[in-house]
């Protein structure tokens, strides 16, 4: 018998779908939730340009304010020009007489070095002037904010103080020094019968060791937690200034820069990137396919970027295709460039029609050298 006066009760609503929402309108909703319906997507704007070179540049150097570049001079001599990186415009331009083959350059306080075999030049950095006698000295070498002259044939190795205009001190050193380098309270000379420490203050001679340092006839000098280190044509030589009897050296293929990487130092060269423990000089660990280190970011041989442990040798992340430079990546990007910031992967800006050959950063600002020479310098916004 069915009872027609009781109600029946209401049907059980049917389960939940196990339907999922489509990818793409995910990203819709997410958006409307946390930035709004009518928040207009980020803009990637083009790097202004702010300085490029006339012509195509051989050796070149940025600095926070000015970008220094050298050519061939039509009469055989050496051009070397500063451009305003605040104006874009030349500040000067000295054609230098130069026999001494591919020159290289660096800053020392307000003077600018202009080194090659057998001869140096000390500019000022702000006009081009000469800040003392050409052709005194055949050797010149950045230590800190001054400089180390040698003339060779007096003898004599002289600390210059651009700032101040003089020489802060002289003393006898008959062998020609191949590097030098300077920490808080030290000068470190490196000579082809050994290494000589100084005092930065007044010269006095603090230690000497006959050693010989494998560093070849100009090593390239860095120095990392007041130690040196110099690479030469197929070694890598630590000297602590304080206690030069502790030196080592370690056979390494072309190294060509030392960097800070983690407790250990790391050297790029020939065989790949190597990491080094500073006090003994032992291996940590190595990759043939790596380039760089600095940042905890290196380069593979096929264009990649990897952020590592620098300590164990790890790849921590892929980064993707790009060029580190700081904290940026340097991406191609159709007929121009991105630049990235590497953590973030937030695009600083575009810069279009750019084919680099290689890219600096300094501050603010990123320079890079076309196929063709130039060098042409951006602001980063």
């Amino acid at each position: 018998m069915i009872d027609l006066d009781r109600v029946a009760p209401p049907s059980r609503p049917a389960p939940p779908s196990a339907r999922v929402l489509p990818a793409a309108l995910v990203v819709v909703l997410m958006s409307v939730f946390l930035i709004g319906p009518s928040a207009p997507m980020p803009e990637i704007r083009d790097l202004p340009e702010v300085a490029a070179t006339a012509v195509p540049s051989g050796t070149w150097l940025l600095t926070g304010t000015t970008l220094y570049s050298t050519h061939a001079g039509t009469t055989g001599q050496l051009g070397v020009t500063a451009w305003s990186l605040e104006s874009g415009a030349a500040l000067w331009q000295r054609e230098l007489d130069w026999f001494a083959g591919l020159p290289a350059l660096a800053q020392a306080g307000p003077a600018l070095v202009v080194s090659g075999n057998d001869d140096a030049r000390i500019l000022d950095a702000r006009t081009g002037e000469d800040r003392v006698d050409p052709g005194t000295y055949s050797v010149a070498r950045p230590a800190g904010d001054r400089v180390a002259l040698w003339d060779g044939a007096a003898g004599m190795l002289t600390l210059f103080d651009p700032a101040a205009g003089r020489a802060v001190w002289r003393r006898e050193l008959v062998d020609r020094p191949h590097a030098v380098a300077a920490t808080d309270d030290h000068l470190l000379v490196v000579t082809d019968i050994g290494a000589t420490v100084l005092t930065l203050a007044g010269g006095e001679l603090v230690d000497v060791t006959s050693k010989a340092v494998a560093a070849g006839g100009a090593p390239v000098v860095k120095v990392i937690d007041g130690r040196v280190y110099l690479l030469g044509d197929n070694s890598l030589t630590m000297i602590p200034p304080a206690d030069v009897r502790t030196m080592w050296t370690t056979p390494l293929l072309l190294p060509r820069t030392a960097v800070p990487c983690g407790a250990h130092v790391c050297v790029s060269g020939g065989p790949g990137l190597a990491a080094f423990d500073p006090d003994t000089g032992r291996l940590a660990w190595a990759d043939v396919n790596w380039i760089g280190g600095e940042n905890g970011v290196v380069r593979t041989a096929d264009g990649r970027a990897l952020q590592i442990d620098p300590d164990r040798g790890a790849v921590r992340r892929d980064l993707g295709r790009g060029l580190p430079a700081g904290d940026l990546l340097i991406r191609a990007d159709g007929d121009g460039l991105s630049v990235v910031e590497w953590a973030t992967g937030l695009v600083r800006g575009r810069v279009p029609g750019a084919t680099p050959s290689g890219c600096r950063r300094t501050g603010e600002h990123l320079a890079c050298q076309q196929v063709g020479g130039q060098v042409r310098v951006w602001e980063l916004l």
